[in-house]
């Protein structure tokens, strides 16, 4: 139920921003022409453009339902772990860590399962399950930087190749040509532009949110292990 609140309120927030930019573009409209219709004849990379922004709005929603604190570690696991460390009982602890899929689960079950060898063991079985974990979500992110970074720059692409079409109609109509025909041009070339920013903005927004959340979650799942970790090597309660 709360996954699909989340989708559905980021699809509203998404498109109320897309709204809101293509309203404004309405109202500043060149020669008659609207955004859409601008957007139609900036030709081809402002449909590679449209791809881009979908796969970054896909991306974005999926990153937003599978990162979220209470499902990377889940807080009566978290409890249940520690106490069972505390209270000596290593194998149910293990057990139970195994049971659970979750990015602490996961962590947790490879450090206790190194509990027999020390305490280095342990850390370094943290540190490497961490990692590895922690990499799956941080190349989800990744992505979202990727397509935030190649928006504009896809953009700016589309925009010289606009700017390229209308010089090439003013050579052609040399004297003929006039302020009209130049600044409905570029206009047009503009629109690649805006659109790329748009695509960016929101998704660095969206990265940024995400990777300070999944850094804090990161942290409180180290303190989380640490704490079982010590349990352990104290011999049943945390020191």
């Amino acid at each position: 139920m709360f996954r699909k609140q989340t989708l559905v309120r980021t699809a509203m927030v998404m498109g109320a921003l897309m709204l809101l930019a293509s309203t404004g573009a309405r109202a500043e409209e060149v020669a008659g022409a609207g955004f859409l219709d601008m957007a139609k004849d900036s030709g081809f990379m402002e449909y590679v453009l449209l791809l881009t922004s979908i796969a970054g709005v896909a991306m974005g929603l999926q990153a937003l339902v599978s990162i979220r604190p209470h499902l990377l570690r889940p807080p009566q696991t978290a409890s249940e772990l520690i106490a069972l460390c505390q209270e000596g009982n290593i194998d149910e602890a293990l057990e139970a860590a195994q049971a659970d899929n979750s990015f602490l689960g996961n962590v947790a079950a490879a450090t206790l399962a190194n509990s027999q060898h020390g305490k280095d063991a342990m850390e370094s079985a943290m540190a490497d399950s961490g990692e590895l974990e922690g990499g799956k979500y941080i190349y989800k992110i990744g992505i979202l930087q990727l397509i935030a970074a190649l928006a504009p720059m896809l953009g700016l692409t589309g925009t010289t190749l606009g700017m390229i079409k209308t010089f090439a109609v003013i050579a052609v109509k040399a004297d003929a040509v006039t302020a009209s025909d130049m600044a409905r041009g570029i206009s047009i070339a503009l629109v690649c532009t805006f659109t790329g920013l748009m695509v960016a903005v929101p998704l660095l927004t969206l990265s940024f949110f995400l990777k300070s959340k999944l850094t804090h979650t990161m942290h409180e799942i180290a303190n989380d292990v640490g704490e079982m970790i010590r349990a352990v090597s104290g011999g049943g309660q945390a020191q």
